[in-house]
């Protein structure tokens, strides 16, 4: 066998293959033997007709046969001798075959790029702030009060104020003409929320409950709700009740209410430990964020396409499987498909450039992802989208292509922490 190797790019190879003629010859004549043993030729009794009769009448089976056997065959030897590792499947043409004559084919491949590292060890990174204040835990405190609050009516004579709740009725009118399907009815509203329509809520402030209050909005013409847009709106509105919500005591009481704390301390305690992994949580995805950023601006590589059109393809599944980029039942026009595809481009070759960094790294600090970490990962998986860990399980791992997903990016994460743990920190700004 001769092989000629050309380097077309630092990720694309063609090899020129050549069998030999002989080889060629002891192939026509196998294939001739075995189907002149299937087959029936008048005049000759089965399996006795000459081979060149055979080789005459079954010429497209015959080098069918012989090219489906050998160019796989002699691809993989001249790929393995080449030491040549193929991104995907081959692109094979120009295929001359003749009995008399080597078999000679040309093969496309497409590799990984070989490139140089940038020093990562001691990458500089800004220092996170990673402690927690009493002030942040009692922010925390806070928002449990107001989840464990009520409301409760105020005196009647009570002058609605920001921060009050009223429940309205409203009859709407358009241009002075009633519009039933605008009607309000017992709407709770918080007044200063500015969660209604704009200018509404400020309206409320000073007046009762039973009092019936006379709002007028003008819509803009651009408004989405086509009804109102360009149009004079008359709220005719009916304070049914006035509202205050009451904050429970932070104490132990409310410890053990909020969620079966022994007293107020244990449950600060608890809330100071949850934060702080909170913090180095976030602070974690920060240093990885800035470290892959550093990566990717200091090292110079050329990505494979196939690579990167296998992103994009990726990308788009999992967009349209999350309902993120077309309606239920309706599917994408080409040029839709298009256009999105231009536009996960550029953010698909950082995620491949990202990959062939780390991937690299990994394999020189020999990083690997064990069992065990795989599994954390899952019940961690399961518990954030509220499934049976083990159903999840074994969903995964009947999924060669999740699994796969999975473990590429627990060795990714493994890989930028080690990054991480050699980083120079500097004092924040």
């Amino acid at each position: 066998m001769k092989v000629d190797i050309q380097e077309t790019s630092s990720t694309q190879r063609v090899l020129k293959i050549e069998v030999p003629a002989e080889e060629i010859a002891k192939e026509y004549q196998r294939a001739a033997s075995d189907i002149n043993k299937r087959v029936r030729i008048p005049g000759f009794r089965p399996g006795k007709a000459p081979l060149g009769v055979i080789e005459k009448q079954y010429k497209e089976n015959i080098e069918e046969d012989i090219l489906q056997k050998l160019i796989p065959a002699y691809y993989t030897r001249a790929i393995k001798d080449a030491n040549i590792t193929p991104l995907q499947m081959p692109f094979i043409q120009d295929v001359n075959l003749s009995k008399g004559a080597p078999l000679i084919f040309t093969v496309e491949v497409e590799i990984r790029p070989q490139f140089e590292l940038i020093p990562y060890e001691e990458i500089e990174l800004a220092k996170k702030d990673s402690d927690i204040t009493e002030e942040d835990i009692n922010a925390v405190i806070e928002r449990l009060r107001d989840r464990l609050s009520i409301l409760e009516n105020h005196e009647d004579e009570h002058s609605i104020v920001n921060g009050d709740y009223v429940v309205i009725d409203s009859d709407v009118f358009i241009d002075g003409a009633p519009f039933e399907k605008g009607r309000i009815d017992k709407h709770l509203l918080e007044v200063g929320s500015k969660t209604f329509l704009e200018g509404f809520e400020d309206k409320l402030i000073g007046h009762k409950k039973g009092d019936t209050v006379e709002i007028s909005i003008r819509y803009a013409d651009t408004d989405q709700r086509k009804e109102f847009a360009g149009k004079e709106v008359l709220f005719r509105t009916n304070i049914k009740e006035v509202k205050k919500k009451i904050l429970p005591d932070p104490d132990d009481e409310f410890a053990k209410d909020v969620g079966g704390f022994a007293n107020l301390e244990e449950l600060k305690k608890r809330v100071a430990e949850d934060l702080k992994l909170q913090k180095e949580a976030l602070n974690r995805e920060y240093y990885r964020n800035e470290v892959l950023k550093k990566l990717l601006a200091g090292t110079t590589l050329d990505i494979p396409p196939s690579l990167v059109e296998r992103e994009i393809h990726h990308m788009i599944h999992n967009a349209k499987q999350g309902g993120m980029i077309q309606s239920p039942g309706k599917e994408m026009t080409k040029e839709e498909e298009e256009g999105l595809k231009k536009e996960c481009g550029p953010i698909a070759k950082d995620r491949v450039k990202g990959f062939l960094i780390l991937d690299t790294i990994a394999e020189k600090e020999n990083i690997e992802v064990t069992s065990e970490e795989v599994d954390t990962e899952i019940k961690k998986l399961a518990i954030s989208m509220n499934k049976n860990p083990e159903e999840l399980r074994m969903h995964i791992m009947s999924n060669k292509e999740a699994m796969a997903g999975l473990r590429s990016r627990l060795r990714e994460d493994k890989t930028l922490d080690l990054i991480i743990s050699k980083a120079k920190f500097q004092a924040a700004a």
